[in-house]
Protein backbone atom coordinates (compact mmCIF):
# COMPACT_ATOMS: atom_id res chain seq x y z
CA UNK A 1 0.00 0.00 0.00
CA UNK A 2 3.09 2.40 -0.19
CA UNK A 3 1.71 4.03 -3.13
CA UNK A 4 -1.15 5.42 -0.90
CA UNK A 5 1.50 7.00 1.91
CA UNK A 6 1.28 10.66 1.98
CA UNK A 7 3.24 13.21 4.19
CA UNK A 8 2.06 13.93 7.14
CA UNK A 9 0.90 17.59 7.72
CA UNK A 10 -0.19 20.03 10.22
CA UNK A 11 -4.19 19.45 10.81
CA UNK A 12 -5.87 23.16 9.46
CA UNK A 13 -8.10 24.82 12.65
CA UNK A 14 -10.97 25.53 10.13
CA UNK A 15 -11.52 21.97 9.29
CA UNK A 16 -11.81 20.17 12.54
CA UNK A 17 -15.32 18.21 12.29
CA UNK A 18 -18.24 19.72 14.07
CA UNK A 19 -21.11 17.64 15.15
CA UNK A 20 -23.50 16.47 12.33
CA UNK A 21 -22.91 20.03 9.98
CA UNK A 22 -21.24 18.19 7.46
CA UNK A 23 -24.45 16.85 6.02
CA UNK A 24 -26.50 19.52 5.22
CA UNK A 25 -24.23 19.77 1.93
CA UNK A 26 -21.86 17.74 0.26
CA UNK A 27 -19.00 17.05 2.33
CA UNK A 28 -15.80 14.95 2.23
CA UNK A 29 -14.99 13.33 5.94
CA UNK A 30 -11.49 11.66 6.83
CA UNK A 31 -11.57 9.41 10.32
CA UNK A 32 -8.02 8.28 10.54
CA UNK A 33 -7.39 5.85 13.57
CA UNK A 34 -5.49 2.67 15.19
CA UNK A 35 -6.46 1.70 18.59
CA UNK A 36 -4.17 4.37 20.34
CA UNK A 37 -4.63 7.00 18.05
CA UNK A 38 -7.85 9.00 16.29
CA UNK A 39 -8.31 12.22 14.19
CA UNK A 40 -11.33 13.11 12.74
CA UNK A 41 -11.42 15.99 9.84
CA UNK A 42 -13.95 17.23 7.29
CA UNK A 43 -15.03 19.85 5.39
CA UNK A 44 -17.20 20.84 2.53
CA UNK A 45 -16.64 20.09 -1.20
CA UNK A 46 -13.11 20.21 -0.52
CA UNK A 47 -11.16 17.18 -1.11
CA UNK A 48 -7.71 19.19 -0.84
CA UNK A 49 -8.29 20.20 2.93
CA UNK A 50 -8.64 16.20 3.84
CA UNK A 51 -6.12 15.03 1.55
CA UNK A 52 -3.44 17.25 3.75
CA UNK A 53 -4.23 15.29 6.65
CA UNK A 54 -4.00 11.98 5.04
CA UNK A 55 -1.58 10.30 7.65
CA UNK A 56 0.41 6.69 7.31
CA UNK A 57 -2.27 4.36 5.71
CA UNK A 58 0.31 1.07 6.55
CA UNK A 59 0.25 2.31 10.43
CA UNK A 60 -3.73 3.86 10.47
CA UNK A 61 -6.67 2.24 9.29
CA UNK A 62 -8.15 5.72 6.86
CA UNK A 63 -12.26 6.10 6.13
CA UNK A 64 -12.76 8.68 4.19
CA UNK A 65 -16.92 9.14 3.18
CA UNK A 66 -18.31 11.67 0.49
CA UNK A 67 -21.92 12.48 0.95
CA UNK A 68 -23.58 13.88 -2.27
CA UNK A 69 -22.12 11.93 -5.36
CA UNK A 70 -23.44 14.42 -7.71
CA UNK A 71 -20.53 16.47 -7.16
CA UNK A 72 -18.04 15.11 -10.07
CA UNK A 73 -15.14 17.56 -9.57
CA UNK A 74 -14.80 16.36 -6.01
CA UNK A 75 -15.33 12.19 -7.00
CA UNK A 76 -12.82 12.47 -10.06
CA UNK A 77 -10.54 13.91 -7.39
CA UNK A 78 -10.56 11.01 -4.49
CA UNK A 79 -10.63 8.66 -7.23
CA UNK A 80 -7.43 10.09 -8.81
CA UNK A 81 -5.71 10.35 -5.17
CA UNK A 82 -6.11 6.63 -4.96
CA UNK A 83 -5.89 5.16 -8.51
CA UNK A 84 -9.58 3.84 -9.18
CA UNK A 85 -10.47 2.73 -12.27
CA UNK A 86 -12.62 5.19 -14.60
CA UNK A 87 -15.22 2.24 -15.03
CA UNK A 88 -15.56 2.27 -10.88
CA UNK A 89 -16.00 6.03 -11.64
CA UNK A 90 -19.42 5.47 -13.49
CA UNK A 91 -20.36 3.05 -11.43
CA UNK A 92 -20.28 4.91 -8.25
CA UNK A 93 -22.31 8.33 -9.84
CA UNK A 94 -24.64 6.00 -11.74
CA UNK A 95 -27.38 5.71 -8.97
CA UNK A 96 -29.50 3.59 -11.41
CA UNK A 97 -26.87 0.90 -11.53
CA UNK A 98 -27.55 -2.50 -10.26
CA UNK A 99 -25.82 -3.59 -6.80
CA UNK A 100 -22.70 -5.41 -7.58
CA UNK A 101 -19.40 -6.81 -6.71
CA UNK A 102 -16.26 -5.97 -8.31
CA UNK A 103 -12.18 -7.65 -7.37
CA UNK A 104 -9.09 -5.46 -8.27
CA UNK A 105 -5.84 -6.85 -8.35
CA UNK A 106 -5.54 -3.36 -5.67
CA UNK A 107 -9.29 -2.61 -4.09
CA UNK A 108 -12.40 -4.78 -3.86
CA UNK A 109 -15.46 -2.38 -4.93
CA UNK A 110 -18.90 -3.00 -3.78
CA UNK A 111 -21.70 -1.01 -4.61
CA UNK A 112 -25.16 -1.81 -2.74
CA UNK A 113 -28.50 -0.08 -1.98
CA UNK A 114 -29.65 0.86 1.71
CA UNK A 115 -33.46 0.59 2.15
CA UNK A 116 -35.67 2.70 4.42
CA UNK A 117 -39.31 3.22 4.91
CA UNK A 118 -40.55 6.92 3.87
CA UNK A 119 -44.02 5.90 4.39
CA UNK A 120 -46.69 3.17 4.32
CA UNK A 121 -46.79 2.36 0.40
CA UNK A 122 -43.23 3.17 -0.66
CA UNK A 123 -39.40 2.81 0.98
CA UNK A 124 -36.23 5.30 0.37
CA UNK A 125 -33.35 3.89 -1.52
CA UNK A 126 -29.99 5.03 -1.50
CA UNK A 127 -26.97 3.84 -3.54
CA UNK A 128 -23.57 3.52 -1.34
CA UNK A 129 -20.59 2.17 -2.69
CA UNK A 130 -17.71 1.09 -1.03
CA UNK A 131 -13.88 1.06 -2.42
CA UNK A 132 -11.40 -0.94 0.11
CA UNK A 133 -8.03 -0.79 -0.51
CA UNK A 134 -5.50 -2.27 2.64
CA UNK A 135 -6.18 -0.21 5.16
CA UNK A 136 -8.08 2.53 3.39
CA UNK A 137 -11.81 2.66 2.62
CA UNK A 138 -13.68 4.60 0.71
CA UNK A 139 -17.36 5.07 0.81
CA UNK A 140 -19.74 7.29 -1.09
CA UNK A 141 -23.18 7.85 -0.72
CA UNK A 142 -26.28 9.39 -2.86
CA UNK A 143 -27.87 11.31 -0.52
CA UNK A 144 -27.27 13.76 2.33
CA UNK A 145 -28.57 11.52 5.09
CA UNK A 146 -26.59 8.91 7.12
CA UNK A 147 -26.66 5.57 8.28
CA UNK A 148 -23.59 5.33 9.92
CA UNK A 149 -23.53 7.54 12.53
CA UNK A 150 -23.42 5.08 15.50
CA UNK A 151 -20.45 3.54 13.72
CA UNK A 152 -18.64 6.97 14.25
CA UNK A 153 -19.71 7.52 17.59
CA UNK A 154 -17.64 3.73 18.17
CA UNK A 155 -15.10 5.24 16.61
CA UNK A 156 -14.57 8.42 18.21
CA UNK A 157 -14.88 6.94 22.12
CA UNK A 158 -12.91 3.78 20.98
CA UNK A 159 -15.60 1.54 21.77
CA UNK A 160 -15.97 -2.22 20.64
CA UNK A 161 -13.66 -3.65 18.33
CA UNK A 162 -13.70 -1.05 15.29
CA UNK A 163 -10.47 1.00 16.28
CA UNK A 164 -8.69 -2.50 17.15
CA UNK A 165 -9.67 -3.91 13.64
CA UNK A 166 -9.07 -2.91 10.19
CA UNK A 167 -10.28 -1.46 7.49
CA UNK A 168 -11.79 -4.71 6.25
CA UNK A 169 -13.77 -4.89 10.21
CA UNK A 170 -14.59 -1.41 9.22
CA UNK A 171 -16.48 -2.14 6.04
CA UNK A 172 -18.34 -5.01 7.59
CA UNK A 173 -19.70 -2.92 10.03
CA UNK A 174 -20.70 -0.68 7.19
CA UNK A 175 -22.73 -3.22 5.47
CA UNK A 176 -24.05 -4.67 8.81
CA UNK A 177 -25.52 -0.98 9.17
CA UNK A 178 -26.72 -1.40 6.22
CA UNK A 179 -28.51 -4.90 6.59
CA UNK A 180 -30.03 -3.69 10.02
CA UNK A 181 -31.72 -0.98 7.62
CA UNK A 182 -32.99 -3.51 5.86
CA UNK A 183 -34.31 -5.23 8.49
CA UNK A 184 -35.67 -2.10 9.61
CA UNK A 185 -37.55 -2.02 6.50
CA UNK A 186 -38.89 -5.71 6.40
CA UNK A 187 -40.28 -5.47 9.95
CA UNK A 188 -42.50 -2.21 8.59
CA UNK A 189 -43.59 -4.13 5.84
CA UNK A 190 -44.39 -7.13 8.09
CA UNK A 191 -46.05 -4.86 10.31
CA UNK A 192 -48.35 -3.65 7.51
CA UNK A 193 -48.66 -6.82 5.93
CA UNK A 194 -49.87 -8.17 9.35
CA UNK A 195 -52.93 -6.17 9.64
CA UNK A 196 -54.22 -6.45 5.93
CA UNK A 197 -55.87 -9.72 6.13
CA UNK A 198 -58.00 -8.54 8.98
CA UNK A 199 -58.99 -5.59 6.93
CA UNK A 200 -59.90 -7.46 3.97
CA UNK A 201 -62.22 -10.15 5.65
CA UNK A 202 -63.92 -6.47 6.84
CA UNK A 203 -64.34 -4.56 3.87
CA UNK A 204 -62.71 -5.94 0.44
CA UNK A 205 -61.72 -2.25 -0.18
CA UNK A 206 -59.41 -1.22 -3.37
CA UNK A 207 -57.20 0.33 -1.17
CA UNK A 208 -56.07 -2.51 0.33
CA UNK A 209 -54.98 -4.51 -3.27
CA UNK A 210 -53.26 -1.06 -4.19
CA UNK A 211 -51.47 -1.83 -0.46
CA UNK A 212 -50.36 -5.24 -1.49
CA UNK A 213 -48.79 -4.40 -4.81
CA UNK A 214 -47.09 -1.94 -2.98
CA UNK A 215 -45.63 -4.26 -0.32
CA UNK A 216 -44.66 -6.98 -3.24
CA UNK A 217 -43.20 -4.19 -4.79
CA UNK A 218 -41.17 -3.45 -2.11
CA UNK A 219 -40.41 -6.82 -0.82
CA UNK A 220 -38.48 -7.15 -4.47
CA UNK A 221 -36.74 -3.93 -4.16
CA UNK A 222 -35.47 -5.56 -0.47
CA UNK A 223 -34.28 -8.82 -2.09
CA UNK A 224 -33.39 -7.11 -4.80
CA UNK A 225 -30.72 -4.83 -2.53
CA UNK A 226 -29.78 -7.70 -0.63
CA UNK A 227 -28.71 -10.67 -2.30
CA UNK A 228 -25.77 -8.69 -4.27
CA UNK A 229 -24.34 -8.34 -0.49
CA UNK A 230 -24.37 -12.02 0.35
CA UNK A 231 -22.75 -11.93 -3.00
CA UNK A 232 -19.85 -9.87 -2.09
CA UNK A 233 -19.58 -11.73 1.28
CA UNK A 234 -19.45 -15.31 -0.73
CA UNK A 235 -15.90 -13.55 -2.76
CA UNK A 236 -14.57 -13.22 0.72
CA UNK A 237 -15.28 -16.46 1.90
CA UNK A 238 -13.98 -18.09 -1.41
CA UNK A 239 -10.54 -16.25 -1.39
CA UNK A 240 -11.65 -14.26 -4.10
CA UNK A 241 -10.04 -11.01 -2.93
CA UNK A 242 -7.15 -10.76 -0.60
CA UNK A 243 -8.36 -7.54 0.90
CA UNK A 244 -10.52 -9.49 3.64
CA UNK A 245 -8.18 -11.23 6.40
CA UNK A 246 -8.32 -14.29 8.31
CA UNK A 247 -9.22 -12.38 11.33
CA UNK A 248 -12.19 -10.92 9.75
CA UNK A 249 -13.92 -13.61 8.18
CA UNK A 250 -15.95 -15.15 10.83
CA UNK A 251 -17.77 -11.16 11.03
CA UNK A 252 -18.71 -12.00 7.19
CA UNK A 253 -19.94 -15.47 7.21
CA UNK A 254 -21.82 -14.28 10.73
CA UNK A 255 -23.47 -11.28 8.41
CA UNK A 256 -23.76 -13.79 5.46
CA UNK A 257 -26.65 -16.22 7.78
CA UNK A 258 -28.46 -12.95 8.37
CA UNK A 259 -28.48 -11.66 4.76
CA UNK A 260 -29.64 -15.39 3.94
CA UNK A 261 -32.38 -15.10 6.64
CA UNK A 262 -33.50 -11.97 5.51
CA UNK A 263 -33.84 -13.37 1.94
CA UNK A 264 -36.12 -16.38 3.34
CA UNK A 265 -38.00 -13.69 5.54
CA UNK A 266 -38.26 -11.52 2.80
CA UNK A 267 -39.64 -14.68 0.50
CA UNK A 268 -42.00 -15.88 3.28
CA UNK A 269 -43.61 -12.47 3.19
CA UNK A 270 -44.09 -12.63 -0.54
CA UNK A 271 -45.72 -15.40 -0.34
CA UNK A 272 -47.89 -14.24 2.42
CA UNK A 273 -48.46 -11.20 -0.10
CA UNK A 274 -49.47 -13.31 -2.66
CA UNK A 275 -52.06 -15.34 -0.28
CA UNK A 276 -53.07 -11.89 1.50
CA UNK A 277 -53.91 -11.04 -2.70
CA UNK A 278 -55.74 -14.42 -3.47
CA UNK A 279 -57.59 -13.95 -0.34
CA UNK A 280 -58.65 -10.53 -1.62
CA UNK A 281 -60.18 -11.79 -4.83
CA UNK A 282 -61.73 -14.55 -2.89
CA UNK A 283 -63.42 -12.73 -0.43
CA UNK A 284 -64.67 -10.19 -2.96
CA UNK A 285 -66.38 -13.42 -5.08
CA UNK A 286 -67.72 -14.54 -2.34
CA UNK A 287 -69.39 -11.31 -1.65
CA UNK A 288 -70.02 -10.67 -5.35
CA UNK A 289 -71.75 -14.56 -5.14
CA UNK A 290 -73.48 -13.79 -1.88
CA UNK A 291 -74.75 -10.34 -3.55
CA UNK A 292 -76.29 -12.40 -6.72
CA UNK A 293 -77.80 -15.15 -4.45
CA UNK A 294 -79.71 -12.79 -3.15
CA UNK A 295 -80.64 -11.25 -6.14
CA UNK A 296 -81.49 -14.66 -7.55
CA UNK A 297 -83.62 -15.11 -4.73
CA UNK A 298 -85.90 -12.31 -5.18
CA UNK A 299 -86.14 -12.85 -8.68
CA UNK A 300 -87.08 -16.19 -8.19
CA UNK A 301 -89.52 -15.30 -5.68
CA UNK A 302 -91.46 -12.37 -7.90
CA UNK A 303 -91.28 -15.14 -11.19
CA UNK A 304 -94.86 -16.45 -9.65
CA UNK A 305 -95.56 -13.34 -8.89
CA UNK A 306 -95.00 -11.97 -12.15
CA UNK A 307 -96.62 -14.72 -13.97
CA UNK A 308 -100.43 -14.59 -11.86
CA UNK A 309 -100.27 -10.61 -12.16
CA UNK A 310 -99.31 -11.25 -16.09
CA UNK A 311 -102.67 -13.81 -16.68
CA UNK A 312 -105.13 -11.74 -14.89
CA UNK A 313 -103.52 -8.24 -16.69
CA UNK A 314 -104.50 -9.74 -20.12
CA UNK A 315 -107.46 -7.89 -21.78
CA UNK A 316 -109.69 -10.64 -22.23
CA UNK A 317 -113.50 -10.22 -21.86
CA UNK A 318 -114.44 -13.42 -20.29
CA UNK A 319 -111.63 -14.30 -17.85
CA UNK A 320 -114.01 -16.33 -15.10
CA UNK A 321 -112.36 -14.96 -11.84
CA UNK A 322 -112.79 -11.43 -12.52
CA UNK A 323 -116.31 -11.63 -11.48
CA UNK A 324 -115.79 -13.69 -8.75
CA UNK A 325 -115.89 -11.20 -5.19
CA UNK A 326 -113.24 -13.57 -3.66
CA UNK A 327 -110.72 -13.11 -6.33
CA UNK A 328 -109.04 -10.38 -4.99
CA UNK A 329 -108.19 -11.80 -1.55
CA UNK A 330 -107.46 -15.29 -3.54
CA UNK A 331 -105.09 -13.56 -5.82
CA UNK A 332 -103.20 -12.25 -2.69
CA UNK A 333 -103.20 -15.89 -1.06
CA UNK A 334 -101.45 -17.31 -3.86
CA UNK A 335 -99.13 -15.16 -4.01
CA UNK A 336 -98.12 -15.07 -0.23
CA UNK A 337 -98.01 -18.98 -0.69
CA UNK A 338 -96.24 -19.10 -3.17
CA UNK A 339 -93.69 -16.94 -1.51
CA UNK A 340 -94.13 -18.87 1.65
CA UNK A 341 -93.57 -22.28 -0.62
CA UNK A 342 -90.20 -21.20 -2.03
CA UNK A 343 -88.43 -19.67 1.55
CA UNK A 344 -89.44 -22.59 3.21
CA UNK A 345 -87.56 -25.25 -0.15
CA UNK A 346 -84.87 -22.76 -0.05
CA UNK A 347 -84.59 -23.31 3.61
CA UNK A 348 -84.48 -26.93 2.93
CA UNK A 349 -81.95 -26.70 0.33
CA UNK A 350 -80.04 -24.24 2.58
CA UNK A 351 -79.61 -21.75 -0.09
CA UNK A 352 -80.49 -19.29 2.62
Amino acid sequence: MSRFRLQRKTIEPGIQFVGQQFLDSPAVQLFRFSEQTFAEFSSEADFDLIQTNIGDTDNEVHWINLHGIHDMPLVHKIAEQFGIDRLIIQDIVDTNQRPKVEVYPEYLFVSVKSLLPSNQHNIDSEQISFILMGNVILSFQEKQGDHFEHIRTRIREGKGRVRKGGADYLLYLLLDAITGNCYTTLNNIEMHLDTLPGKIMQEASPEYIVSLEAIKRNLFALRKAVVPIKEAILFTEKGQTNQITLHTLPYFSDLKDQLMQLIDEADINMTRAEGSTNLFFSYQGHRMNEVMKVLTIVATIFIPITFIAGIYGMNFEHIPELSWKFGYPAFWGVIVLSVIGMFIYFRRKKWL
